[in-house]
């Protein structure tokens, strides 16, 4: 009986770290940042100056369009400390956002999960 608990916990600990054949399936991202600049009159603040400040460097500088719209796209998967600063009529304002890369893999767990189920399994059958 052991023996085969033994083997059964060996196989699927085999075949949990195997990856699976087949189709992959793999996901990007490309973040695209729409900025609109208007005045506290509700005037579109058109021409003003946008300057785009990654990890505090200066990264990118351009102008709003004519209704007060400025687009961007972000690098790579966007991840970064970002400052979008919006000059013009006198004025200024500043946009901050930071985007961090959280992607956290299952696969320790899920091989802790198959070493401890069966190992519980074992454990009550000796108490039991």
């Amino acid at each position: 009986m052991k023996r085969t608990i033994l083997a059964i916990l060996i196989l699927a600990l085999i075949l949990g770290l195997v990856p699976a054949q087949g189709h992959r399936m793999f996901v990007g991202q490309k973040m695209t940042v729409d900025l609109y600049a208007i005045f506290d009159d509700g005037e579109a603040a058109n021409d003003a100056s946008v300057q785009v400040f990654w990890d505090g460097v200066l990264y990118a500088e351009n102008r709003t369009d004519s209704t007060g719209r400025f687009t961007f796209s972000l690098p790579g998967k966007g991840t970064g400390e970002w400052r979008f600063l919006v000059s013009g009529g006198g004025h200024e304002e500043s946009i901050y956002m930071s985007i961090k890369n959280e992607n956290k893999s299952t696969v320790a767990a899920a091989c802790l999960a198959l070493i401890l189920v069966p190992l519980t399994l074992l454990w009550r059958r000796r108490i039991g």
